[in-house]
């Protein structure tokens, strides 16, 4: 989805597509967005128009929790081990899923512009190399921290489709100048990891969580970006 500075839609043409969206769309969300339980990533795009204004674009998809994703989980709600002792935040620095931590060499999100493959609970990064390589050459950078105060519940970001009081929400946020893929690939997936200690990522590097994009998309340095990785923690209905 590339765009460029006379590529916008008129006001007409975006209330048409909306009408059409909302035509194959049974069921909302509470901000009119289609109710999918498992589109659970949510992507937010802000394109500066040539008035100052905001243009704002969302895409939806799902995820892949890993097994050490699940791992993580379960540790961090148990909050003890085996034995009964207490299970804190350097026992999983020591373990190496620390996604939580918001540090220069802890818990980021990679994008990357490569063919996505399958995706399997036991992905390992050193698998996705050719996939995460969206920061390749100059002025890039496709590698972000947590936001501040996340994860969290009850997310209250209005950009973000999702928050519930049972979600988890990850958020990671790119400014405009942080990267572009202009003249590169278009982004199509990313991953929540671990750094492990090392300032980017390596092959050891653990991960939380892996997705595609539902449609691979430009980010100009025009464009700031949210990604959204919401987590419900409720029974499955039937």
């Amino acid at each position: 989805m590339k765009i460029t500075s006379d590529s916008y839609d008129t006001a007409d043409e975006r209330l048409e597509k909306w009408y059409s969206f909302q035509d194959h769309s049974p069921s909302f969300w509470k901000r009119g967005i289609e109710l999918n339980p498992n589109d659970n990533v949510c992507v937010v795009k802000g394109t500066t128009l040539d008035n100052g204004e905001i243009y704002k674009q969302w895409q939806w998809t799902h995820n892949m929790v890993t097994s050490v994703g699940d791992e993580y989980y379960a540790k961090k709600i148990a909050g003890k081990n085996a034995s009964g002792s207490a299970y804190g935040d350097s026992d999983f620095q020591t373990d190496g899923i620390a996604f939580h931590v918001n540090s220069a060499t802890r818990g980021c999100m990679v994008l990357g512009n490569g063919t996505v493959g399958t995706i399997a609970q036991g992905d390992t990064y050193a698998e996705l190399a050719g996939e995460l390589d969206a920061s390749s050459g100059s002025g890039r950078n496709s590698t972000k921290e947590l936001r501040t105060n996340y994860p969290r519940f009850s997310d209250n970001d209005s950009d973000n489709t999702g928050g519930a009081a049972d979600q988890v929400t990850w958020s990671y946020e790119w400014a405009t100048g942080d990267f572009n893929t202009t003249s590169v690939n278009d982004l199509t997936g990313g991953v929540i990891v671990d750094r492990a200690g090392n300032a980017t990522p390596a092959d050891t590097t653990k991960i939380l969580t892996r997705f595609s994009f539902a449609s691979p998309f430009e980010k100009t340095a025009s464009d700031t970006l949210k990604v959204f990785v919401n987590h419900t923690f409720e029974g499955a209905g039937t």
